[in-house]
């Protein structure tokens, strides 16, 4: 293996306090991992997703430590505390607009913000320390930190740091000395999972730390023996027809809703999705488990009211929009165990359920324009 090689010589130059690493003998796969919030809150923090459950196994497989410096696990604290009250907010919010739930038995009771409010995060942060006993966690305090380097981090404008509002990313600036102190001292490559570009742009000026976009992408390289996950991905590149037409059939399942709640969808058309990238997550049996990012164009036919001289006071109208939409999902595959191609696609789920529609037809923004001229002005120069 040969390829993280190529992480290391990136033509980024040191930033100021960023020259002293040190690294190891020989080439080797990480042994410790930082996990950002970034990737916490991109899996809502549900701990049994496919994204966690199979890195878990692998992570123990090559006995990686999992790092957690104090700024960011004071950050996934108070994450926990901010998502436990909107989770109760959106309760409140959804039995002042729907009354009749309260007949449902299954709806919960009303909350007793205080009570609830603890009793929510009590649980959400049960269910973090669970799964942290799954790893040998090694906790970094601020023993490590040189707070010279940081300041000189933030007077070069040296990712994390960077204009406008990243400009004060203290905590991550923070948590990334604590993680390159660490590498530096033990000799070792820390995997750093986040998708936030400044952490990737920040682990490009030190050799120690190689960056990942996602866990899958992690767990894949964990899972790596020999040839033995090209030759998968070469099988499922092959058939990939097969999982985008399996990808198609649970497009059906999707709901569309627009941002705007004056915006109704009447229709929906979809186009053939195209499967952009794939991890392999899970091996076994001449089957594995894959996730993955697909593509399709979105059609949808939007209908909203507007203000009109007719008897009726408004008209009901009708437009296309079209959107490019990117899902992710999970998908097992089989192969052949004679010829080794890709035999059949045996589930796909998508994370998904639910597609947010942001844009809005043309012909209502200029109604928009035109009423800011008048009722009068807008149905002449709309021709009504």
């Amino acid at each position: 293996m040969k390829w993280p090689l190529t992480l290391w010589f990136t033509g980024v130059l040191p930033a100021p306090g960023d020259l002293h690493v040190s690294l190891p003998a020989t080439m080797s796969m990480p042994t410790a991992v930082f996990l950002d919030t970034s990737i916490l809150a991109g899996q809502h923090y549900n701990f049994s997703s496919t994204a966690f459950t199979t890195f878990v196994p692998a992570c123990k497989k090559r006995g990686l430590k999992l790092l957690l410096p104090d700024p960011t696990e004071r950050e996934v604290k108070r994450q926990i505390r901010t998502r436990s009250q909107e989770a109760l907010d959106a309760l409140e919010a959804a039995r002042r607009k729907a009354p009749f739930l309260a007949k449902w038995k299954n709806f919960p009771e009303r909350s007793r913000p205080s009570l609830d409010n603890w009793e929510v995060t009590r649980l959400a942060n049960e269910e973090w320390r669970t799964f942290l006993i799954q790893f040998d966690v090694l906790r970094l305090g601020y023993e490590g930190l040189n707070l010279v380097t940081v300041m000189n981090w933030y007077d070069s404008v040296a990712a994390p740091f960077r204009e406008g509002k990243k400009r004060k990313e203290f905590p991550d600036a923070f948590a990334l000395a604590l993680l390159d102190s660490y590498a530096n001292k033990t000799a070792c490559y820390v995997a750093v999972v986040s998708e936030d570009r400044d952490f990737k742009l920040a682990c490009e000026r030190f050799p120690n730390l190689l960056h990942f976009q996602s866990l899958p992408r992690l767990t894949e390289v964990l899972l790596m023996k020999e040839d033995q996950v090209s030759e998968i991905r070469e099988s499922i590149d092959k058939g990939i027809a097969a999982l985008e037409f399996a990808v198609r059939d649970e497009l059906g399942g999707l709901s569309f809703y627009h941002v705007e709640r004056r915006f109704e969808i009447y229709d929906t058309s979809l186009s053939e999705p195209s499967v952009i990238h794939f991890s392999v997550v899970a091996i076994g049996d001449y089957e594995c488990t894959i996730t993955f990012e697909a593509e399709f164009e979105a059609e949808h036919q939007l209908q909203w009211e507007e203000w009109s001289d007719s008897e009726e006071g408004s008209e009901r109208i009708r437009r296309w929009i079209a959107e490019s939409v990117t899902i992710t999902g999970t998908a097992k595959v089989s192969f052949d165990p004679k010829a080794g191609n890709l035999a059949a696609v045996i589930y796909v789920t998508l994370d998904d359920s639910e597609v947010e529609v942001t844009k809005t037809p043309r012909e209502y923004l200029v109604w928009l324009t035109l009423c800011s001229s008048g009722p009068t002005v807008a149905a002449q120069l709309s021709g009504r």
